[in-house]
C-alpha cells in the first residue's frame, strides 16, 4: 500500500458544524441529515421514513430539547426545496407526541405535509446537489424580509 501526502496548500481544511453556526449553515447541516434519512430508509410512500426534532437535534449534537428551536433552519430547507420545485424534505420531521410536523411547516402550494412525505419517499436526493451555505443564507434573507 502506498502512503499518500499533499502539501499543506492543496487541500483546504474541513469545516465542522457547531454551536452558535448561523441559522443557514446548521439548514445545510439538517439538509444532510434529512437526505441520509430518507436516503437509507425503505423509500415506501405509503409508510414515509420520519425523524422527530428531538432526534434531530441529537443527530446534529444538541440536545434533544433543542428540536424545538429548530423550525428556521427547518424552514430554510423548506424553503430551498420549495423554490426548486421538489418536496418540502423538512416535513419529515415531526413531534413525537403529534406524530406531525409543527405549525409552521414549509409545503408545495396546494400540498398537504403527507403529501410531501410521501413525494420525498420517492425523490433521488443523492441526484441533488447540497445546497451551499451561500445560498442558504439567500433563502434565509429573502425570508427574513418577507
Amino acid at each position: 500500500m502506498q502512503e499518500r501526502t499533499m502539501p499543506d496548500d492543496v487541500a483546504p481544511p474541513l469545516r465542522y458544524f457547531k454551536t452558535g453556526d448561523p441559522v443557514h449553515v446548521r439548514a445545510q447541516q439538517v439538509w444532510l441529515i434529512l437526505v441520509s434519512t430518507v436516503m437509507s430508509s425503505a423509500r415506501n410512500p405509503r409508510r414515509p421514513t420520519v425523524i422527530t426534532y428531538g432526534d434531530l437535534a441529537e443527530a446534529m449534537g444538541m440536545d434533544r430539547r433543542a428540536g424545538i428551536t429548530l423550525n428556521r433552519q427547518l424552514g430554510v430547507v423548506g424553503d430551498i426545496c420549495v423554490a426548486n420545485d421538489l418536496p418540502a424534505l423538512n416535513c419529515i420531521v415531526i413531534n413525537d407526541r403529534l406524530n406531525a410536523p409543527g405549525d409552521h411547516v414549509v409545503t408545495r402550494r396546494g400540498r398537504t405535509w403527507q403529501q410531501e412525505q410521501a413525494d420525498a419517499m420517492t425523490t433521488d436526493w443523492f441526484a441533488v446537489r447540497v445546497p451551499t451555505t451561500g445560498t442558504l443564507r439567500k433563502i434565509r434573507s429573502a425570508a427574513v424580509a418577507e
